[in-house]
Formats: C-alpha cells, structure tokens, sequence
C-alpha cells in the first residue's frame, strides 16, 4: 500500500509539472498569455565629456581683509574644468599693504597687481555631481615696488642722523601653495566656496634698504611660510561645453528599436 501511494504521487507530480496551460474558471483549456509589450531603456555608463565648461570666481575673503586689517585685496580667477576631475586655474589680483609698527613706527606701503597658476583635482568619487572637495598646488608670482620710512637714524658713535625713507624699492618674489578647497551649488550655475592654503616663500629679490614686509597675493612675510585662505562666489560659463552623453535603447517584444 505504501509502494501504490508514492507511485501515485509521483505520477501527480509528473502531471502537473508536464502541463503548460491553464485552466480557466469554466473549465476550458487557455493557452498561457504572451506577455504584454513593455519598453525597457537601457542607459550605458555614462561617459563625462573631456571639456566641462569654465567658472569664474571672485574672492570676497581678500575684500573683507583688507577691510579689517591693513593688508588685502582683490582677487578674481578663471578655472578649466577637465572630466570634472581635472582643473587648470589662474588667479589674479591686486594686492595692497600699509602698515605702521607699533613698537619701531616703521611705516610700509605696497601696492601691486600679482598672479598664481596651478590645478585643483576633484577628491570625490562621483564626478557627476556639482560639489567639489580638491586639493591643488599654485605658483605664485609678484613683482611690485614698496615703500618704507620711520624715524630718523641716530649715529651712537659719530652722533648726528640720517633720514630714514626710501620710496619704489623694486622686488620680485616668488612662491608655491598647497591647498584643500570645496564648492557647493547653490542655485544652477552659482556656488560657493573656500580654501585654505600653505604658503611657502621661494624667494625675493634682494636690496640695499629693507626686504619686504608684505608680497602681494602672498602676504606678510614674518617666515619663510605662511597661511591664507579664500571664500569666493563661483559662476559656471558653459561655453562650448557639451552635454554627458547617455545613449538610450528602447526595446519591445516587436523587436523594434
């Protein structure tokens, strides 16, 4: 008996597994449907194009130190982007400085335009979106004139003095930065964004009166590194800059495309 109820269940299960229709409720025979139309898209990776647009900044950091301190600025810069990875820079600015020492009343004046080149490269993974974090490097380079003057020089030994005030002491200085920065969207084609940077001095055309007390674009000079920062309202020119491309597929059971 137990033999015949396997047997039996068995045969059930073949049957049932055999037989590709269907019953309907009245009992007739209904072949399966075919399946409906659909239309599927299928997007390949989506490739960046090499040129992304450029954007030009104006920094409003440099602005507000000159405002609140003795020594600032403007400073405006024009940025390639590559891939969305990649982004050649120039920065360019008018730097300024007077100064008055508290302790010595040695007065400095410097007043010179000033300009860095480098790259920035895009730290974050998805290079699709349109916030930034980077680091880059720049050179940067100035050469401008200053003035310096204070009280008249004593001689201790021979006594008399000698005035002290030179005018138009011509400097060249050179330098490099490192920097991290970001860029966050706020509204289409405008951001925000800010960086800080290490400075370090490479070097200044020497003279016979004083070295310089500020360098244009790159700022005091108290050591031979120093430390800065910007905050700037970014604007994207998409000039010539081409679309991510996307290719869709539309398929149907038709086999049309």
């Amino acid at each position: 008996m137990a033999r015949l109820n396997k047997l039996l269940a068995a045969l059930i299960t073949a049957w049932a597994l055999s037989i590709p229709v269907q019953l309907s409720a009245q009992g007739n025979v209904v072949e399966p449907e075919a399946p409906s139309k659909y239309v599927e898209e299928l997007l390949e990776e989506p490739k960046l194009e090499l040129f992304q647009g450029f954007s030009a900044s104006f920094d409003v950091f440099s602005v507000g130190q000159k405002l609140l301190t003795d020594y600032g600025g403007f400073e405006a810069a024009l940025k390639v982007n590559l891939y969305n990875t990649f982004f050649p820079v120039i920065e360019a600015g008018l730097g300024s400085c007077d100064h008055t020492d508290g302790n010595t009343n040695i007065q400095y004046k410097a007043s010179a335009p000033y300009l860095r080149a480098g790259v920035d490269f895009n730290l974050l993974k998805n290079k699709f979106q349109r916030n930034l974090f980077y680091a880059g490097v720049r050179y940067g380079i100035s050469n401008f004139k200053f003035d310096i003057s204070g009280p008249e020089f004593v001689d201790p030994v021979w006594g008399g003095s000698e005035p002290f005030s030179y005018k138009d002491i011509s400097t060249t200085s050179h330098w490099f930065e490192v920097l991290a920065g970001a860029q966050v969207q706020i509204y289409k084609n405008f951001h925000m964004g800010w960086t800080v940077r290490y400075k370090h001095e490479i070097s200044s055309s020497k003279n016979n009166y004083a070295n310089p007390y500020y360098i244009p674009g790159y700022g005091t000079t108290k050591g031979s590194s120093a430390w800065g920062a910007t905050y700037s309202l970014i604007f994207d020119l998409n000039w010539g800059k081409k679309k991510t491309s996307k290719q869709h597929v539309i398929s149907e059971t038709t086999g049309e495309l």
